[in-house]
């Protein structure tokens, strides 16, 4: 018996230090945020350690603590190994997941151990092809048969990437809250994502608007990069070609920044207002784009990611720069285009900075990338409809202002003419009546003389309003020239018409205009005329024109006909006895 006691002495001692920078964690109690608090670190300098130097420097106390609890070195990190003891108080071995890492680290070697047996060694990781255990979006999970009694989890992980490390217990079998969360938002953001990638493809075939094509580019380059930086695309498309994995998220990741800053150049029109900005933009992205491309030719993983995260970074703020320069040069389209870059700059932003260890990680800020531009990509299609419907009314302003008098809305000579060939067809195809006349202001060119031009102005509108209020539905009114108007009649005598110019006469007589000057009255005389051997249109309204001038001729203020006796004996016969 007293010979076994320095042999239970030296195994407890072991224990002692083995354990000693965190007390072991029990299955029964493991809980559900990432461990890296509760374990051991040590950052490999010089050569790679074998399991057992790793297990000797975890004696010797060369681990230290975690100080978070999910782990972030940074990008070209060394080697990094990590010490876990576990309990398993009861009688039986138990079976746990260990969820660990980011799809995108190179080699993971995990060690379970217990006294000096080797219980478990699994390797995986993206520099293999068909690593074992990816999970999109989560990293590598690795089932793990634990003893009854102590046991020591030792870790090894190397990345030329950020390495990153969360670090989970979960039963096996058990989808975690936080797994099928990730699962429900990703299904939903890539369905929303591809929706409106498709509706703006749909929208640049039908409308040939390049912003829209653009846009769908840029979509599309985000939905690619989300799929290669999230593990999907390793495990779902390419995964017996690590070599490929090791530069498609860097790839990815610089074509969508080039992609945003297309869609940014187009959509901004930076060429009419940004010059400066668009030629920074042109050396900004052959930049970025040749120093990735000498890093993929002298196969430099290190040199490759930090060009990608550099770039990312300065697009996100150049993004947010374009925004803001759009906007103070008065463009509304500026306005959306500034909010959306402010919410995608946030979320790269953060991520950014969870992956590369600088701020801590967990579910939030690692995911804050995906908020941040489904965000954006939500006000950017806001902006694209905001910016369509501008532009559909600024084409609704230009075609009306090229078919109407910009001063009184009347139609101008160009529309008159297109509008009225129906009618006009109509009346000769079927001798159906059809009269015009001809109105002119009387003195008009005093009125400007004497009170100015803004005062002609206010008049012109007048007489226009009035003659829209006299006027039917199927009338077509003109201004004709200076102070001239022009108003057909389809379906109307000459009676009808000179009796309706009469009323529209004694209107403008007794309407009074006021203006600073004080009350302006004013007249008007007119001439008019219906169809009955006019060959065209213009034979038409040249006899309305003679009668207008007659009218002014006999002393103005009157209404002039072409058969004035006619009318006159008319409307004799049909007074009151």
């Amino acid at each position: 018996m007293s010979a076994a006691w320095p042999a239970l002495f030296l195994v407890a001692l072991f224990l002692i230090f083995s354990h000693s920078a965190h007390a072991a964690l029990m299955l029964n109690e493991v809980p559900s945020h990432s461990l890296g608090r509760e374990v051991g670190v040590l950052i490999e300098e010089g050569q790679p350690l074998s399991l057992s130097e790793a297990r000797l420097r975890q004696s010797e106390g060369k681990f230290t603590p975690g100080n978070r609890p999910a782990l972030g070195f940074g990008i070209g990190s060394r080697p990094v190994w990590l010490h876990l003891a576990v309990s398993n108080p009861s009688d039986r071995p138990q079976i746990f997941r260990l969820a660990v890492g980011t799809t995108w680290i190179d080699k993971l070697d995990v060690y379970l151990v217990q006294g000096d047996q080797i219980r478990a060694r699994l390797q995986t990781g993206d520099a293999n092809p068909n690593p074992k255990g990816i999970v999109p979006a989560l990293g590598y999970a690795l089932p793990l048969t634990f003893p009854p009694g102590l046991s020591d989890i030792y870790l090894r992980a190397e990345t030329l990437d950020p390495l990153l490390l969360p670090i989970q217990l979960t039963p096996d079998g058990e989808v975690t809250d936080s797994e099928r969360w990730l699962q429900y938002c990703y299904g939903v953001m890539y369905g929303f994502l591809t929706a409106l990638l498709a509706y703006n493809l749909m929208l640049y075939i039908g409308l040939r608007k390049l912003s829209y094509l653009f846009y769908a580019l840029y979509l599309a380059s985000f939905i690619a990069t989300n799929l290669a930086y999230t593990g999907h695309g390793f495990a779902w498309w390419w995964p017996e070609h690590p070599q490929f994995q090791r530069y498609v998220i860097f790839v990815a990741m610089v074509l969508f920044s080039c992609s945003g800053l297309l869609f940014a150049v187009r959509f901004l029109a930076l060429a009419d207002h940004a010059p400066r900005a668009l030629r920074f933009v042109k050396v900004f992205v052959m930049t970025g784009v040749s120093l990735l491309g000498l890093s993929l030719l002298f196969d430099n993983q290190h040199a490759a990611a930090v060009v990608a995260f550099a770039f990312v970074t300065i697009f996100t703020f150049t993004m947010v720069t374009l925004g803001a320069i759009t906007l103070q040069s008065g463009r509304s389209s500026g306005g959306y285009f500034l909010a959306a870059a402010m919410c995608g700059v946030i979320g790269v932003a953060t991520t950014t900075l969870a992956v590369l260890g600088i701020i801590p990680y967990n579910l939030i800020t690692y995911h804050s990338v995906e908020f941040g531009l489904l965000a954006e990509a939500t006000l950017l299609a806001l902006a694209l409809a905001y910016q369509f419907r501008d532009q559909v009314k600024a084409r609704r302003k230009a075609e009306y202002l090229a078919r109407h008098d910009p001063l009184s809305g009347l139609l101008n000579r160009r529309a008159f003419y297109e509008l009225v060939e129906p009618s006009w067809s109509i009346a000769v195809r079927s001798g159906r009546p059809l009269s015009v006349i001809m109105l002119d202001i009387d003195h008009f060119k005093r009125v400007n003389d004497q009170y100015g031009h803004d005062i002609g102005d206010q008049v012109l509108i007048e007489i226009s309003q009035l003659m829209v209020q006299k006027s039917r539905t199927g009338d077509l009114i003109s201004r004709w020239g200076g102070e001239e108007f022009l108003l057909v009649l389809p379906e109307t005598d000459l009676q009808q018409a000179y009796t309706l110019a009469e009323r529209i006469r004694v209107e403008i007589e007794a309407r009074t205009l006021i203006t600073r000057h004080g009350r302006i009255r004013i007249s008007a005389s007119l001439g008019v005329a219906e169809r009955q051997r006019q060959a065209t249109l213009d034979e038409l309204i040249a006899e309305a024109d003679i009668q207008l001038y007659e009218a002014k001729r006999s002393g103005r203020n009157k209404v002039r006909p072409v058969f004035e006796l006619e009318i006159v004996q008319a409307a004799a016969d049909q007074a009151p006895v």
